[in-house]
């Protein structure tokens, strides 16, 4: 399955996205672990900031504008990438996966659907 292509900022969009943050975490409300509509505004600590695709995800064309960058400490970042990205993309691929009719591994012969039963002793018979 081809890799999706990820729309990256431009320099010239990071710029005006930094200019716009003033020096503060842009992250707001409950996909980056806030209260709803509540913005994170922490300082960047040693210039450390990231700039992230909110609310089009980064491997839409057109989620690389000015419009869509969220400047954000890398906390706000970590969240919602491990809490709303990495989760969407699984199910999305599982989506897919299920209308192309490509399903998981049986698995081993000794599971629930094998021809072989382990008893408790560790024995492996036939069903």
């Amino acid at each position: 399955m081809p890799r999706s292509r990820r729309y990256e900022f431009s320099k010239p969009v990071k710029r005006e996205a930094d200019k716009r943050a003033a020096g503060r975490c842009e992250a707001t409300g409950e996909v980056y672990g806030l209260p709803s509509g509540q913005r994170c505004n922490a300082p960047f600590k040693g210039g450390r900031k990231e700039f992230d695709h909110y609310p089009v995800p980064a491997t839409e064309e057109g989620s690389d504008t000015v419009e869509n960058c969220v400047v954000c400490c890398p906390d706000c970042h970590r969240f919602k990438t491990r809490t709303f990205d990495v989760p969407g993309q699984a199910k999305r691929k599982r989506v897919s996966d299920k209308h192309r009719g490509i399903t998981r591994p049986s698995g081993f012969a000794t599971n629930r659907n094998g021809k072989y039963k382990k008893r408790m002793s560790g024995e492996v018979v036939l069903r």
